[in-house]
């Protein structure tokens, strides 16, 4: 009975490690009302590309370093000097070694190559997740550590 209660302090402590992660950045905070609050926004942690070249419906984009820029992705043309206003959306079609090209889904003004490109970073897999180890870990440990105290 005791290593039985002793397990279940275990997997109580592991599942509280893992902290569960909601998307919040993807709707606007409640303001009054309901239309407004389903409005979706640019999250602030999205990353930024210098547009190379446009045609009527694509735009290429250098992707060298961002090694998680797949076909897909969901990204956001804006303007910098109307304080990032959002020109067009697009959704990425084609991704080679040094660039990306993305398709224009929805524009409100034409894409020019002096906009920016924000892409969005896909979350990780909760398994992939440093605070999920640490917590098995830790759990691991703790229950290991009470199952020999009580013995």
């Amino acid at each position: 009975m005791k290593q039985l209660i002793v397990v279940l302090c275990a997997a109580v402590l592991l599942a509280g490690c893992h902290r569960l992660r909601l998307p919040t950045w993807n709707r606007v905070p409640f303001t009054g009302t309901p239309a407004a609050s389903m409005l979706p926004r640019i999250p602030r942690d999205a990353a930024r590309f210098e547009i190379d070249s446009v045609t009527d419906s694509t735009a290429t984009f250098r992707v060298q370093e961002a090694r998680w820029v797949r076909p897909g992705l969901s990204s956001y043309v804006v303007d910098p000097l109307q304080r990032d206003g959002l020109v067009a959306r697009l959704r990425v079609i084609a991704r080679d070694s040094a660039t990306a090209t993305a398709l224009v889904t929805g524009q409100v003004s034409r894409v020019k190559t002096d906009h920016f490109l924000l892409v969005v970073r896909p979350d990780r897999p909760w398994w992939q997740s440093r605070v999920f180890w640490a917590g098995t870990l830790l759990g691991v440990t703790v229950g290991a550590g009470s199952v020999a105290v009580v013995r």
